[in-house]
């Protein structure tokens, strides 16, 4: 089997991507201790080089995984779907499946209805289903969340930020 590496340099940068913006650091961690104290220093290179490739040769999240039941990964039609904003972010220690458990709890939105988390410092953002949007922003806007009241709204797109300056 020949080496795509289009694809493989499509999947490295979405394991990276993932690695820093969907992970739980805590577990990350401990995967990261385990993998240190078990592969020596000249065979860890090595080692991950063949954890990628094996990763690449049976997954393939950029181009549609196996992995669909992670929550996380999931992608909503773009032309379906809205991004939300929502003001809690890693420092609360927050976990995609905790937004879909949040989302789902107080609101009739069924799971297919939620796509692609993006947990950053301070807040994150959240991709629904557009029939959804304004019911999660109604619903959660002021709701106490980690001793936090949350503000929910519509998040801008790059574009919009580059139009206000």
């Amino acid at each position: 089997m020949s080496l795509d590496k289009e694809r493989a340099r499509k999947n490295l940068n979405e394991i990276l991507d993932r690695m820093q913006n969907d992970s739980d650091t805590a577990q990350l961690h401990e995967y990261y201790t385990l993998f240190k104290k078990e592969i020596s220093l000249f065979k860890r290179s090595w080692a991950a080089a063949w954890l990628f490739k094996y990763y690449n040769e049976k997954e393939s999240p950029f181009l549609g995984s196996k992995s669909d039941e992670n929550p996380q990964l999931t992608s909503l039609p773009e032309e379906e779907s809205t991004r939300l904003f929502i003001s809690i972010g890693k420092n609360r220690r927050l976990f995609p499946k905790e937004i879909i458990t949040l989302i789902m709890s107080k609101t009739q939105t069924p799971r297919e209805d939620i796509g692609r988390i993006r947990i950053l410092d301070n807040y994150s953002f959240v991709q629904v289903r557009d029939t959804k949007a304004e019911e999660i922003i109604k619903t959660l806007t002021g709701h106490k969340f980690r001793g936090r009241t949350l503000t929910v709204n519509f998040a801008k797109s790059k574009t919009d930020s580059e139009d206000d300056n």
